[in-house]
């Protein structure tokens, strides 16, 4: 592997963001609970051998909680074989009951919203009073989110998508309308919100180690909108 990873203890980066992320969703969890794995998809991270056998023990929550599901609006999510149950949505409609869900994870979702307020209703009437929404996603001005954005429906964005990502089956627009602290808070404006940015390594390297490197530059200089991920956590009252 590049980057040396494979020298270090436990063979994962310093700055491993998946590793954080999954960490501080354990400390929420037990069996008592009910989670949803919102835009879960088929769990790829799941189904690859190769993966750091540590992240994917930290990644699987299935053995740990009450009941977990996955749902999204790809039919592939129902090939997921990390949780107990797969659900399709249609028409932006959960098919899960008012009141029913204990932590709903989003994970690199809130950048494909494009009805903030529609998927805010549909998270608020599934999630309990107390329940947490446990999400991930690249800040509105992260330096790939703007890339991202300028290259929107071209070809060329799918050509780098699938250099940066291969064997990635499929790739849904993103919007960046809910990528921002004081989006996230306005809209969740009747929950407790515990959010900040934390600068991961770099993700889209080409699996290069000098555009690791240069990447890895650019997130020691720069501002840390500009290179960071938002990790949110918001609790509802």
């Amino acid at each position: 592997m590049i980057f040396n990873i494979e020298k270090l203890p436990g063979k994962f980066s310093p700055n491993d963001g998946t590793i954080d992320f999954y960490l501080r969703i354990r400390t929420l969890i037990n069996k008592n609970k009910v989670v949803l794995d919102l835009g879960g998809s088929n769990a790829p991270w799941y189904n690859k051998n190769k993966n750091n056998q540590l992240i994917k023990s930290i990644q699987f929550l299935k053995k740990d909680v009450k009941k977990l599901y996955a749902a999204d609006i790809d039919p592939i999510v129902l090939k997921n074989r990390s949780t107990h149950k797969n659900l399709l949505i249609k028409k932006d409609k959960i098919p899960l009951k008012d009141k029913s869900v204990d932590i709903i994870i989003c994970d690199w979702v809130f950048e494909h919203i494009e009805n903030k307020l529609k998927f805010y209703g549909e998270i608020n009437r599934i999630l309990k009073k107390g329940g947490t929404v446990c999400s991930r996603t690249p800040h509105k001005f992260n330096y790939v989110s703007i890339i991202s954005d300028l290259l929107e429906g071209s070809s060329f964005k799918g050509w780098l998508l699938n250099k940066s990502q291969p064997g990635r089956r499929k790739f849904y627009k993103s919007f960046y309308r809910l990528n921002t602290i004081s989006e996230i808070k306005n809209i969740f404006y009747n929950y407790y919100n515990n959010i900040f940015i934390t600068i991961p390594d770099p993700a889209y390297h080409f699996n290069s180690r000098l555009v690791f490197n240069c990447l890895k530059f650019i997130h020691i200089i720069c501002p840390k909108f500009f290179t960071g991920i938002l990790i949110i956590f918001s609790k509802k009252k």
